[in-house]
């Protein structure tokens, strides 16, 4: 099977690493300096499992790829619609696009250019970054994937894929009822992401305080309502394992959002906490505490975005 990855961050470098390490057929999208030191050293995945190099294909043009069996999405999700168009001349008709993005409503993207017979949505649970060019670092447990059809079915391809993975000592499930995971993935990583970045702080620091710990379960309440308000039907005992998966994580955990707000990158606001306020005000669910972490972040998303719009307000 031929396997392409389109966005080599933390989560397209970590486990397109372990695919390729297993000696898989695959080829990297990825660009810049990363890009640079992945052509000419490798691709390293530093990790408490045991870190390794592997020497890929890694390219900045699709076309130099050409159409793959199996695509795994991994960009941020503001990069979706642009990504899914570049990624064009990977994907023919017998292509399977797997998102393993953070959000909801990725693979609707994707299936706009490609149509929902050609999806799979997924997500991961890895603590995993890129930690300089050519090198992505992994800590904490082995990560992990969860995917299955959008009908609920179970098909050929899926188990096809779900093989592969497990022949390369990853370990990943076949979900027969997708969007409760991924749900169940977003009340978790809304409140995560969200309140540490919001607070600058790693995640055992928030989890340690009384008042941002209450913040970050009352987060998680407030999407767990919004979901079961949309018809999604969230395990009973959602929130409590949402909280047990947080205090698993390694006290020094610093998500994918922080980083990106201290490095002055854009964050994915939009597709997570915004998202819980744009939907909930489509089914008439209040979301304060989402409203507040999204409004915060979205000025500090703006100031990224346009430095120059805030230094003229400033005036």
């Amino acid at each position: 099977m031929k396997i392409g990855v389109i966005g080599t961050g933390g989560i397209g470098g970590y486990f397109g690493g372990l695919l390729a390490r297993a000696g898989m057929d695959i080829h990297f999208v990825a660009r810049g300096k990363h890009l640079q030191a992945i052509q000419e050293e490798g691709l390293k995945v530093v990790s408490n499992q045991g870190s390794f190099r592997v020497m890929i294909h890694a390219t900045a043009e699709p076309h130099e790829i050409g159409p793959v069996d199996l695509l795994l999405f991994c960009v941020k999700s503001f990069d979706t619609m642009d990504a899914a168009r570049f990624a064009a001349p990977m994907v023919e008709d017998d292509t399977v696009i797997l998102s393993l993005q953070n959000g909801i409503d990725n693979v609707q993207k994707i299936s706009g250019f490609y149509g929902e017979e050609r999806t799979l949505q997924g997500t991961c649970y890895v603590e995993a970054s890129i930690a300089s060019p050519g090198v992505v670092a992994h800590i904490g447990n082995p990560g992990r994937l969860v995917f299955g059809e959008r009908t609920r079915r179970q098909t050929e391809r899926a188990q096809k894929i779900l093989d592969l993975f497990q022949q390369a000592q990853i370990e990943a499930e076949l979900s027969d009822d997708i969007e409760r995971v991924l749900w169940s993935k977003f009340l978790f990583i809304c409140a995560v992401h969200g309140v540490s970045t919001l607070t600058r702080a790693p995640l055992g620091v928030v989890l340690s305080c009384l008042e941002t710990r209450e913040l970050l379960v009352g987060v998680m309440h407030e999407v767990e309502i919004l979901a079961r308000a949309k018809g999604v039907d969230l395990p009973e005992q959602v929130l409590a394992e949402a909280v047990a998966l947080a205090e698993s994580y390694n006290k020094k955990f610093k998500c994918s959002m922080l980083r990106d707000l201290e490095w002055r990158r854009p964050m994915e606001i939009e597709a997570l906490n915004g998202m819980v306020v744009k939907l909930g005000k489509e089914v008439g669910v209040g979301t304060p505490l989402n409203q507040a972490i999204y409004a915060c972040l979205k000025l500090e998303n703006e100031k990224i975005l346009d430095p120059f719009w805030a230094t003229q307000l400033e005036d």
